[in-house]
């Protein structure tokens, strides 16, 4: 297998995961870590300069998708609404 065609299946095969499963490779699942390295090290050479011409529209493209699926700050659903509750205060009294 040439270099070219082992990118493209690493390419599909990430870009079929995040289509199916509406997220980014995730660090904590071992079976996603090859995915979540070649992304990595893919950024890694197009900021360094190194990525070949003819791949560089199919990898913005990519990380166009995962802009999509990037974890939101996850303390941002607690809205004004929520303030008063009685959870967050509760909550807050058995931290502090």
């Amino acid at each position: 297998m040439t270099q070219d065609e082992l990118w493209e299946q690493n390419y599909s095969s990430i870009m079929t995961f995040m289509m199916n499963e509406k997220r980014l490779p995730s660090k904590h699942r071992k079976e996603e870590h090859q995915m979540l390295n070649w992304m990595k090290y893919q950024r890694k050479w197009l900021s360094q300069g190194k990525f070949k011409p003819e791949r560089i529209e199919k990898f913005l493209k990519l990380l166009e998708i995962a802009g999509l699926y990037l974890r939101k700050n996850q303390y941002a659903y607690a809205s004004q609404e929520d303030a008063g509750n009685g959870f967050y205060d509760d909550l807050f009294k058995r931290t502090t």
